[in-house]
């Protein structure tokens, strides 16, 4: 049976295919409603709002190349980047608060960041078109 699930490039296409799709939502999101919201959050968190124009680089560009497999480790240091301002603007003091249904409140930000880290020590596999 094992011979069968022994794909990890077929995996990492897969991981690279759905982590791409669910981030790039929320760039396509902004980019139809635009970054005030964001910008909010980085003013409350002492932060030039300025730099809320990253977003665009963390939520449509990088999960592009992640879907694509272009230079995926690089995209997903961005990626990386990205879940770390966001759990620091919008969940630091809730980093570890449980929701009603028992899961953490910040749990999407830490599986885009678990699956980031991931493509940064694998790679994006066989099926990239650029490899790193």
């Amino acid at each position: 049976m094992s011979k069968y699930l022994n794909y990890p490039n077929f995996g990492l296409l897969i991981l690279r295919i759905f982590l791409g799709i669910c981030v790039l939502y929320h760039g396509l999101f902004k980019l139809k409603f635009g970054i005030e919201p964001v910008a909010s959050l980085l003013i409350n968190a002492k932060i030039p709002s300025f730099l809320s124009y990253f977003v665009y680089l963390g939520e449509i560009l990088a999960p592009v190349m992640i879907i694509f497999g272009i230079y995926t480790r690089f995209a997903s240091i961005m990626l990386i980047a990205t879940s770390g301002v966001i759990l620091y603007v919008a969940y630091m003091d809730k980093l570890f608060a449980v929701t009603n249904f028992g899961g953490l409140v910040p749990e999407i930000v830490y599986l885009y960041l678990g699956a980031s880290l991931c493509l940064l020590f694998c790679g994006g596999g066989k099926f990239s078109i650029k490899n790193d």
